[in-house]
Parts: C-alpha cells; structure tokens; sequence
C-alpha cells in the first residue's frame, strides 16, 4: 500500500472538500461530513481533513504505479475549484512500510 499526503495551506478548506465532493459524486461515492472528506477514487481512498488553516489530504493506493495520477487528478480538481485563494499543493509520498 502506497501513501501519499498533502497539507495545503487554506482558510477555505471546508467550502474546498465540499465542492471536490459534489464534483466527483457524479461519478464515484463521495461523501463529506463537517470537516472530513472522504472520495472512493478507482486508484485508492481519497481522505481530507480540514482545520481553520490546513487541507491535511491523504490518498492511499493498492498500486504505487498509479501515485502520480492520484496527486495529479486531486491537485488539480482543488486548485481549479479554488476561488477565494490560491492553494498549493506539495505531496509527501509516504513509503510502504511506514
């Protein structure tokens, strides 16, 4: 199991995981309650959690190849669905064994 994780300053994390979730639940189960975020990508579970300051992104995967398209499918849906700041998003791949 390949992990990788993102902690993304913002103010606007709870509206972000929000609109991530009405996105992609047209496609796949998606669900959000409060401030924790929870998307069922093919490659792996997609969790966010959120604070007044941080998105903390976690995305676990069965199959490491596929660890550069999960970071870029959910970077790039944040940062486009982004509209009151500019997020960044730097991924930390967390290897096997940890």
């Amino acid at each position: 199991m390949a992990k990788t994780i993102a902690n993304v300053e913002t103010k606007h994390g709870a509206s972000y995981a929000k609109r991530l979730c009405r996105h992609f639940a047209h496609k796949i189960p998606a669900t959000v309650e409060d401030r924790h975020a929870r998307i069922e990508f093919p490659f792996g579970p997609c969790n966010i959690d959120v604070d007044d300051t941080h998105m903390h992104i976690v995305v676990e995967l069965s199959d490491e190849s596929q660890i550069e398209r999960a970071e870029s499918v959910v970077a790039d849906h944040l940062v486009r669905m982004a509209n009151k700041d500019e997020p960044v998003v730097t991924w930390v791949r967390v290897p096997d064994d940890e």
